[in-house]
């Protein structure tokens, strides 16, 4: 087994965007088609951007030609979704999240990646409105992939293109996530899901999906670089 590479999710794993982002994509929808969207039933946690617009789309009733509806709405988000974060008063980072990165950036052995739902653009900029973007070399993101399944592999190739060498898929990719998407997708590759129930799931509810380790938060850096297979040594 090679060193384990690290993918961490974004959204209710390393931060909270506050409602940003799903405040432009209703702004989107209204742009697009001159009315406000219905929201009832949308849950967006866990599911890449694309899966969300196009899941906004058929609760609306627009089912035809939905590539391209897709493609309008996506690049509406990406233009409106700056403002958004930049007066979201609930935006934050997750507790533990910089002394953890910190921490991990000194003992992981690979560069860290990123493994998220976002549209690549939106996700890099909630990750430097918080000055956190830097821990992170790379990354595969719903603009890559609609099913979260598909993003694994993408990360991998991405993380083995940066360092010029072979990691492989397996358990020692880890993937550090809050959903049950997020697992799921781990699994479907042999990685290992490393959770942590600061989103909408309990550690409960994460556990029963199959997460190898839950952690309640990042607070205890001792126990999440366990978590992480990494030593909490000075």
């Amino acid at each position: 087994m090679g060193p384990r590479l690290l993918l961490f999710d974004i959204d209710g794993t390393l931060l909270s965007s506050g409602g940003a982002g799903m405040r432009a994509v209703w702004q989107a929808f209204r742009q697009r088609f001159g009315k406000p969207a219905q929201a009832d039933g949308v849950i967006p946690h866990g599911k890449t951007d694309p899966m969300i617009l196009r899941e906004v789309l058929q609760r609306n009733g627009i089912v035809h030609d939905q590539d391209r509806e897709v493609a309008a709405l996506t690049e509406l988000y990406q233009q409106l979704f700056p403002a958004e974060l930049a007066c979201a008063d609930q935006a934050r980072l997750l507790p533990g999240v910089v002394p953890l990165l910190e921490s991990v950036a000194r003992r992981s052995e690979l560069p860290l990646g990123l493994l998220t739902g976002n549209f690549e653009p939106t996700g890099w900029l909630k990750l430097a409105h918080f000055g956190i973007d830097h821990h992170f070399a790379f990354g595969a993101f719903g603009s890559d992939a609609e099913q979260r399944e598909e993003l694994v592999p993408i990360a991998v190739a991405r993380a083995e293109r940066h360092i010029g060498r072979q990691i492989g898929l397996g358990p020692h990719v880890l993937v550090i996530g809050d959903t049950p998407r997020d697992i799921r997708g781990a699994l479907a590759h042999g990685a290992t899901p490393i959770c942590v129930a600061t989103g909408r799931h309990s550690a409960a509810q994460l556990r029963a999906e199959g997460a190898s380790v839950v952690l309640e938060s990042f607070e205890n850096i001792a126990a999440s670089l366990k978590a992480l297979g990494l030593a909490a040594c000075a």
